[in-house]
């Protein structure tokens, strides 16, 4: 399942009899579409930037009700992804026609006619294919991961290993891919290696684990809480190399966090690696309220694509 990179403190939602629901978000690199009937849930995730004319590919993850649905169909416009005997594989790809745009459909639903909902994804106008893979400086453990670069947009192909730990791909256009970083993994400084097709690439990278708590679920109106930010894995990490963490207020009209809807924090470690920051919550509106983390990649490390 996809470790989603949100403190959430949400009641249960009441779901439509028939046609399902569903959300669709822009995270640092992909889509994230939450799709939701009664059935249950299923979030998709895709590569964020699509255009004419590309093959993609994209993963969808199962709740515990969903999870033994077979026959899953996801259609990308009128893109149908795998023939029926293989439909019930979580990675998919698409064709993404040539004349599309500036928006495609994203449906999903069940051979018996249950629809999960439809939601839309952008689509913008043919892309020049890049000429160097850029590997992240910073990557969260247990969340998904984006290397750009030259790819053929088909995510059965490539191969992503971290210090010799296999990642899994989840989704791919012909200029990004995204990956899933083991919440096993060891912290610090790994060795990265990129296959796709036949290039191999390798760069150094650093392992963060990054948490956030908050001793609330909920908040009346008025009443102040507070949200804790942890990282890990910052031992040795060089003053002019420190990793950026952003904390964004998801429910804004909801909660006051100390005054902005995001903050860039410096992970300035202590002796021991770590880094720790609380900020101060204010409920605008009874209710629950969200918070997100997301680790800036950095600038990367180029590679020229052979």
């Amino acid at each position: 399942m996809v470790v989603a990179s949100i403190l959430a403190f949400a009641a249960s939602s009441l779901f439509p009899s028939i046609q399902g629901t569903a959300t669709i978000k822009e995270e640092a690199g992909f889509l994230r579409a939450i799709f939701t009937s009664t059935k249950g849930t299923i979030t998709v995730i895709l590569p964020s930037d699509i255009a004419q004319g590309d093959t993609i590919s994209g993963t969808y993850f199962p709740d515990a009700k969903t999870k033994d649905l077979t026959d899953i169909q996801i259609d990308l416009g009128t893109s149908h992804g795998p023939p029926g005997e293989i439909s019930n594989i979580p990675r998919r790809s698409w064709t993404v026609p040539a004349d599309a745009g500036p928006r495609l459909s994203l449906t999903v639903w069940t051979p018996d006619g249950v629809s999960f909902g439809t939601t839309y994804v952008n689509v913008s106008a043919k892309k020049a294919a890049l000429t160097h893979f850029n590997i992240p400086n910073y990557l969260r453990v247990a969340s998904p991961a984006v290397i750009t670069g030259p790819f053929d947009g088909e995510a059965s192909n490539t191969r992503i290993k971290a210090t010799g730990v296999n990642c899994s791909v989840i989704a791919e256009s012909p200029r990004s891919t995204v990956f899933l970083i083991p919440s096993s993994m060891k912290l610090g400084i790994s060795d990265l290696e990129l296959t796709e097709q036949k290039q191999v690439v390798e760069a150094p990278t650093r392992m963060l684990s990054v948490k956030i708590s908050s001793p609330k679920a909920s908040l009346n109106h008025g009443e102040l809480s507070s949200v804790t930010v942890n990282v890990d894995g910052l031992m040795g990490v060089e003053k002019d190399k420190i990793p950026m963490i952003i904390l964004e207020n998801l429910t804004p009209k909801v909660i006051d966090m100390d005054g902005k809807v995001k903050h860039f924090l410096f992970a300035k470690p202590l002796e021991d690696g770590t880094y720790s920051r609380t900020l101060s919550v204010k409920s605008i509106l009874a209710g629950s309220f969200a918070v997100s983390a997301t680790v800036d990649p950095g600038a990367g490390t180029k590679i020229p694509a052979k």
